[in-house]
């Protein structure tokens, strides 16, 4: 948030100039990770020490784990929690966002003052065509090696370089007096008035400096919006095309064209787009996605690789975000149709083996599946017509009772149990 030159705002719009909304990002197998910070920017926090110890190591931190995210959008929050020695040790947690809502957030008047960019973008247009058209030709006739090697070297970020180094004459003196001076320094007491002098001198050129920055600012985007503001107002903003107009336009989730092409596709696939979908019906609605968590999703995946499908990770997010498209806006028809993805016998048998050997893993059991999980996992077997078991166990299902058959003697009855 202290950033002046990619704020979050800038970020963020960005994100919804090419994604367009949150369903999207999950359609194109994309994650995204923010981490907001309330007063340093992008540089400090890689250049501040005390922020480096928090945020840039656990940045460091998540990259090992992060390919194991879905889908999405999430802020990454670091908190502070004391270990068992004392010793100050950092939680991460990431928690899923919707894209409209932090653009909504941060976006006090509505993207109103982006519209005088138009402005800019078509002047700069003109005046790019002007110079291609009536001075490069002169440029090109009249310019020369020597010229341009000339030019460059008097480039003023190359002469401030130069000109202030031994290679200027006038300068030559500069190297032995620093050398007379780093010879004979000498510390002085802490409350001595030259160095208290050097102290509020120090104090108050860094306080004018930042007075300079924040007005300089200020009078460059005053500036700024009182000459493209009037431009955009008088000429640009008539001749937008309602074309344009109509892309601006917000249209109902499930009318969008990847929200449609995904449902379309609801009954088809094989065994990935199977386990995606499970996947997407058994995650946890609602609660942030702990580090560890994640780093035990990764000892899993690598675990049970051999009834995991062989593709590539991007690839997968993809039919990971397509699939929690499917369940988040048909759910039951997401579950009804699961048996068309798995035609092959050996593919539901595959599906089946790693959902129980992950129910009777003691790290998953530890994770405590919720009361929903179970549920949907009971479901998931009901459609699939095969039984759960969790460390050899099968848990007790209703019985779908059949008519009874007469037999001879009335005095003992049976019954045909039913097949699941």
């Amino acid at each position: 948030m202290g950033d002046n030159i990619t704020p979050p705002q800038q970020a963020f719009n960005w994100v919804a100039d090419v994604y367009g909304s949150t369903d999207e990002i999950k359609s194109r197998g994309q994650v995204i990770v923010g981490l907001m910070h309330e007063n340093v920017g992008h540089l400090g926090i890689f250049v501040s020490g005390k922020v480096a110890k928090k945020e840039h190591a656990q940045i460091v931190e998540v990259l090992k784990s992060i390919e194991t995210l879905t889908p999405g959008i999430y802020a990454m929050r670091i908190k502070e929690v004391k270990g068992a020695a004392g010793k100050v040790e950092y939680e991460v947690e990431f928690e899923e966002r919707r894209l409209e809502d932090i653009a909504a957030k941060l976006n006090r008047f509505e993207r109103a003052d982006e519209k005088p960019f138009e402005a800019v973008a078509a002047i700069s247009d003109f005046n790019q065509r002007a110079y291609e058209l009536f001075l490069q030709p002169l440029v090109q006739a009249s310019s020369g090696e020597y010229r341009a090697k000339v030019s460059r070297q008097m480039h003023p970020l190359r002469m401030q370089r130069w000109a202030i180094s031994d290679l200027n004459p006038w300068l030559a003196w500069v190297g032995p007096a620093a050398q007379m001076v780093r010879a004979k320094r000498a510390d002085v007491a802490p409350d001595n008035e030259v160095r208290k002098l050097e102290r509020t001198a120090s104090s108050a050129i860094s306080a004018s400096l930042d007075y300079y920055r924040a007005m300089r600012d200020a009078m460059s985007e005053a500036g700024f919006f009182l000459t493209y503001g009037n431009v955009f107002s008088l000429y640009i903003a008539d001749k937008r095309s309602a074309e344009q107009a109509a892309t601006e336009h917000i249209a109902e989730p499930r009318q969008l064209p990847f929200v449609k092409e995904a449902l379309a596709s609801i009954g088809e696939g094989g065994y990935p787009e199977a386990l995606a979908r499970v996947a997407c019906l058994l995650a946890r609605k609602g609660e942030p996605m702990l580090l560890s968590r994640l780093q035990m999703k990764q000892e899993l995946i690598t675990e049970y690789k051999d009834l995991l499908p062989a593709m590539p990770p991007d690839q997968w997010r993809r039919v990971r975000g397509e699939q929690e498209i499917i369940v988040r806006y048909a759910p039951e028809e997401a579950l009804a149709t699961l048996p068309n993805l798995l035609r092959n016998d050996a593919d539901r048998r595959k599906l089946v083996t790693l959902v129980q050997r992950l129910l009777a893993d003691d790290r998953v059991q530890r994770a405590k599946p919720t009361t929903e999980q179970l549920a949907m996992i009971d479901n998931i077997g009901n459609t699939l017509a095969v039984d759960r078991k969790v460390k050899g166990k099968a848990p007790r299902r209703p019985v779908r009772k059949m008519a009874r058959k007469p037999v001879r003697k009335p005095t003992r009855k049976t019954a045909t149990s039913a097949r699941t």
